[in-house]
């Protein structure tokens, strides 16, 4: 944060008074009276925590929030950031896996500020800046807690101002939470550095929108879903010269309807929590920021990056001089970067121009009938009719063991019926008989996020089942998980990830061989379920070698059958149906 507390310096220097920020209730904040407010309370939690330590920031979005985030960092310290109505499952997750040396609230920030209210601006920092730590929502798997530094802070805010994003002039409008990833960028970081000044709302309403707009604002971050709401919305006159969505796909339909209302094209933005901007889509695709790398990897091969060819879809990887460097608690331990590189779990194409697109998200895809569905591209389909307004696909479970698609639709006017058998052949004149959805319910208003954006509440993954609680002798539970696992063995390998997020071929492969297995020999593959294992056995032990799978389910066998394992057995590993020293290596 060295650049951007200098340009916070500088900028209280040349215009003490101006206005900064403009919180929701309509209270200023000027460039004395944040630095000043900052000075002060950076001396006082100075005298509270020790170097290094964590800071929690739980202040409504606005100046408050800048002053006691950069407060914080000024002390040398970690600013937690959290939401001011953040759950009390969140608060109690924080104090157990974090435990922060100090809670600053609204109460907390009045104390801390008060002493020094009428001293000096100009004192010095005594330590190295402190850094940021943000909730990730997990690509991989938990959510967590993730730090970026000082310098990684710095080089984010600057890219966004080197590609005139954020000017000194601006004033932006934001509805985004500073606490989140995408509002701490652009609702502070990038204009701190750029010297603009903020009007900060509460959450987003259209009238909310049309009162910001015609104040003047020049830039307004949005996501999709508000920038298609206010692309509707007659405006006669406005200032924006720079309106920016992230957050989920930006369809090209919303695209065209915003730049024809306002005479401005959208730039669609592509980040990550864990690495901040990745690149900036003007209209013709993503062009990465500088200090950017990009890999477009097979999604299946977990265990190393294995490069796609331009035009194959694949993961993006991403290496940034604005990444995390940690992840912060419990989790610290775990390992989410490959040379470098962070894997997003979001799928992507790189052009023969050497543009960039997302296509959808790894954990979404789904398969139906052996065959895969990105609901990103169903949803693009179902959205091109001119009364829909939002659609959002998922899989569901059927009664027979098999995946089907479903839709969910928001209407243009909900009280405008359209006809479910119309809209399903729309649809099926654009995707894949497969990804055509089977049912489609009709919802009056998909939950939102406080900046507009459409919550995906549903698991792309089908629905767990649980045993019902009348099962209460053992035998009644053995048959029922017995017939469990039967059924749901066509689609065990991808809930249990072990073909797109699990271990992967070349491990499995790697740990047969290191055990000692070789061309000729016999293996026991206990616990076989659909015999990803034993396949693998099969190759490396040659046809003369003998490779069993053992399993106790009927339908996890019938699907290592079909997937070419020759030898399959019905039993239990406590009760072995061979004599003794049968195989020479036994795997589970």
């Amino acid at each position: 944060m060295n650049l951007a507390f200098a340009a916070l310096a500088q900028q209280c220097a040349m215009e003490p008074d101006r206005v900064r920020v403009t919180d929701p209730d309509g209270r200023q904040w000027t460039n004395r009276e944040l630095l000043t407010a900052i000075v002060a309370a950076a001396q006082a939690i100075e005298l509270r925590c020790a170097p290094g330590s964590l800071v929690a920031v739980t202040v409504p979005s606005g100046g408050a929030f800048w002053v006691a985030s950069l407060a914080a960092m000024r002390a040398g310290c970690d600013a937690l950031l959290m939401s001011n109505a953040a759950p009390r499952s969140m608060i109690d997750r924080v104090a157990r896996e974090l435990a922060p040396s100090l809670i600053i609230d609204s109460a907390q920030l009045a104390a801390l500020v008060l002493p020094t209210t009428n001293g000096s601006s100009n004192a010095n920092p005594s330590r190295p800046y402190g850094g940021i730590v943000l909730l990730s929502s997990g690509t991989t798997g938990m959510s967590r807690f993730v730090r970026r530094s000082s310098g990684a802070l710095d080089c984010v805010a600057a890219g966004l101002v080197d590609a005139q994003l954020y000017q000194h002039a601006d004033t932006v409008g934001s509805f985004l939470p500073m606490h989140h990833a995408y509002g701490c960028e652009h609702a502070f970081l990038a204009p701190l550095l750029s010297g603009a000044s903020v009007q900060q709302r509460g959450s987003f309403t259209i009238e909310g929108a049309q009162q910001l707009i015609s104040s003047g604002v020049t830039v307004l971050p949005l996501v999709p879903a508000a920038a298609a709401a206010i692309a509707e919305v007659a405006i006669p006159s406005h200032a924006l010269r720079c309106v920016i969505v992230a957050g989920s796909p930006l369809r090209a339909s919303v695209r065209a309807r915003f730049q024809a209302a306002f005479g401005i094209p959208l730039i669609d933005l592509y980040g990550a929590s864990e690495v901040g901007t990745i690149w900036l889509d003007r209209g013709t695709g993503g062009v990465v920021i500088p200090g950017v790398a990009i890999r477009i990897v097979d999604p299946l091969c977990r265990e190393c990056m294995v490069d796609v060819a331009d035009g194959v879809v694949g993961e993006l990887a991403v290496r940034s001089g604005a990444a995390f460097d940690c992840i912060v608690g419990h989790s610290h331990d775990q390992e989410i970067l490959q040379d470098g590189y962070f894997r997003t779990g979001d799928i992507g194409v790189r052009s023969a121009d050497g543009f960039l697109h997302i296509t959808g998200r790894v954990k979404l895809v789904f398969d139906v009938g052996g065959l895969k569905v990105n609901p990103y591209d169903v949803e693009a389909a179902i959205e091109e009719h001119p009364d829909v307004a939002v659609a959002l696909v998922e899989p569901v479970l059927v009664a027979d063991g098999l995946t089907r698609v479903a839709a969910r639709v928001e209407l243009v006017t909900p009280m405008r019926p359209l006809d479910p058998t119309a809209l399903r052949a729309f649809i099926a004149e654009r995707v894949p008989a497969h990804a055509v959805p089977r049912t489609i319910a009709f919802v009056a208003q998909f939950p939102r996020s406080a900046s507009g954006k459409v919550l995906r509440a549903a698991s792309a993954m089908p629905p767990v089942v649980a045993r019902p609680a009348q099962l209460r002798d053992r035998a009644s539970r053995e048959q029922w998980t017995q017939a469990l696992f039967n059924n749901s063995a066509a689609g065990y390998d991808r809930s249990s990830g072990a073909l797109m997020g699990g271990l992967g071929r070349a491990y499995r492969r790697r740990m047969l061989q290191a055990a000692g297995l070789r061309p000729g020999m016999s293996l026991l593959d206990g616990g076989s379920g659909t015999g990803v294992c034993a396949l693998l056995a099969q190759e490396i032990v040659g046809a003369a070698g003998r490779v069993v799978a053992l399993d106790p389910s009927s339908g996890m066998l019938a699907v290592a059958r079909a997937r070419g394992v020759r030898e399959t057995i019905i039993g239990c590993a406590e009760q072995l149906p061979f004599p003794s020293a049968s195989f020479d290596c036994v795997s589970m």
